[in-house]
């Protein structure tokens, strides 16, 4: 147990120095919020799957491999091909937006683009991040207790305090280009974990055969891919965990992470490679340690009283003890370099969108700084308490939570991105009818769990969605509000002229990167 100690605190100083490091990159409100649009490419493309990839990878996704089986997979790829469509839809274009407009958040981007004068849109955006974010943050400091439980058996809630100090400390310290470079070794140290411990699980076993034989004499349904399902039944099952697919296009701690980069060109190459590459491997090793881990405990070599706890159960039972801390310490990683993404975003939308835009308050690039800070401090009290009284089931909270940014944002940044006919009507409407349908849909009928015996229309929809995400459909309707709003009010003549000159007109005489070339020379 000492040797895990070691190895997870040997961990906590390399983050601690790099946020004392990062500190002097941290001046200004854009350093602080996106890093001055100075990142490096190869740390932004880490750092964007190291915010993406929660205790949802290390914890959730595994726990769900090993009560689903081989169906699980379908999240896996869901989530792969999400990463694929925020890099070709989302990506380039909104860099090359956000440094036009000097924008420094979503919805200082949205407010922009749409030349939004009522602030409404910087309202609506504020709420959705501080709604879901704030129960995002909740999830990661709910996964932190549990891995923390699982390894040093104290209580889940004392583990849920320590993640929260550990995160605090250096984002307060360093900011935004703490949160990337600390992302860059934590998404290292997710990789080695998660392959390292997918090894030895199928390695306890024999090989990757003798689990699926364990597995399938147990329950069958497990090593089949629509979990036993036929027909409209199987496609609805992949349907449900594939749907992760449309939330990356609104989810804010990823899409910022596009609006600090250097060079918008570079999120296409190699941005896209190294993600992907990265994405496919942590999917598969997480899938491999759950499926193989049900396996395992089935044989009696492992107990697990929780499977979102697989993966601390492989390393404590089959791993040297410095090597377990380790395996621990990525999955700190996980849920640290999402928290922290999350807890700036978060901060930003009080600081910046509401108190510095909205409220008009006039303050020096130091006080914005530190007001951000003060955010931080409040949100992760907010957060931790929900995390010590609420759910515990960490891929419920983060399936919840990142359904309501993904029909929050999702469809008004995607339009804003590809259609020049969007207005800003159209995104006040579709943000507005996003929150509330989605708040409203997500509590009433995960609430009465899909009961078709719910009073009146919340039991029809709840019987027709069983198994799909309110927040997939819901995805697709928000867009029809947006597209219909739009339709019928006048776009800005100003910026409909901008995204023709900037993405259309230009592709017909020339490359779309010899045109941002220019762009950038000229900016």
């Amino acid at each position: 147990m000492n040797g895990v100690l070691a190895g997870i605190v040997a961990y906590l100083i390399i983050l601690m120095a790099i946020g004392a490091w990062a500190k002097k990159y941290t001046r200004t409100e854009a350093e602080y919020f996106i890093g001055g649009r100075k990142v490096h490419i190869l740390a932004a493309a880490l750092s964007d799957k190291a915010s993406d990839f929660s205790g949802w990878l290390m914890l959730g996704y595994p726990g769900q491999a090993f009560k689903a089986g081989l169906g699980a997979f379908w999240a896996g790829i869901g989530c792969f091909f999400g990463t694929l469509a925020d890099y070709i839809f989302i990506g380039p274009r909104l860099r090359i937006y956000a440094g036009k407009f000097r924008a420094i958040t979503v919805p200082d981007y949205l407010e922009a683009r749409l030349r939004d004068n009522t602030k409404l849109i910087r309202i609506l955006g504020a709420i959705i991040i501080l709604v879901f974010m704030t129960a995002y943050v909740s999830a990661q400091f709910t996964a932190g207790g549990k891995a923390l439980s699982e390894v040093f058996k104290i209580d889940v809630s004392t583990g849920i305090l320590i993640t929260m100090v550990v995160v605090l400390v250096y984002v307060l310290v360093g900011g935004f280009f703490a949160v990337v470079w600390t992302d860059v070794v934590q998404a290292l140290f997710m990789i080695s974990a998660l392959i390292l411990s997918a090894v030895i699980a199928i390695t306890a076993l024999g090989n990757l055969e003798n689990a699926v034989s364990i597995i399938e004499s147990v329950d069958p349904s497990k090593v089949h891919p629509f979990g036993g399902a036929i027909g409209l039944s199987a496609v609805i099952f992949a349907i449900g965990y594939a749907s992760w697919i449309v939330g990356y296009l609104g989810q804010p701690h990823i899409i910022t992470r596009y609006m600090s980069v250097d060079d918008p060109r570079k999120l296409r190459r190699p941005g896209i490679f190294i993600s992907g590459i990265w994405t496919a491997i942590v999917l598969i090793c997480a899938f491999l340690a759950g499926f193989v881990g049900f396996a395992l405990a089935q044989k009696g070599l492992i107990s697990v009283d929780d499977p979102e706890k697989i993966i601390p159960a492989i390393a404590v039972a089959f791993m040297p003890s410095w090597l377990a801390g380790f395996i621990i310490a990525g999955i700190l990683a996980a849920i640290m370099s999402t928290a922290d993404s999350q807890l700036l975003v978060a901060s930003s939308a009080i600081s910046r969108d509401l108190i510095h835009k909205v409220g008009c308050v006039e303050l020096s690039q130091k006080w914005m700084v530190n007001i951000g800070r003060i955010f931080v401090i409040i949100l992760s009290l907010i957060a931790c308490y929900y995390a010590l009284s609420g759910n515990k089931l960490v891929y419920a909270m983060v399936a919840t939570a990142w359904g309501g940014l993904a029909v929050g944002f999702g469809p008004i940044v995607t339009l804003s991105l590809w259609w020049k006919r969007v207005t800003k009507w159209g995104g006040i409407v579709g943000m507005a009818y996003g929150l509330i349908s989605e708040v409203i849909l997500e509590a009433v009928i995960y609430g009465w769990e899909f009961n078709p015996k719910a009073p009146g229309v919340f039991g029809a929809i709840g019987a027709v969605l069983n198994g799909v995400p309110v927040f997939f459909v819901n995805f697709f309707i928000t867009t029809l509000v947006i597209v219909v709003v739009s339709l019928v009010t006048k776009p800005p003549k100003d910026v409909a002229e901008l995204h023709e000159k900037l993405f259309i007109k230009v592709a017909r005489e020339k490359s779309q990167a010899e045109h941002v070339s220019d762009f950038l020379s000229k900016k």
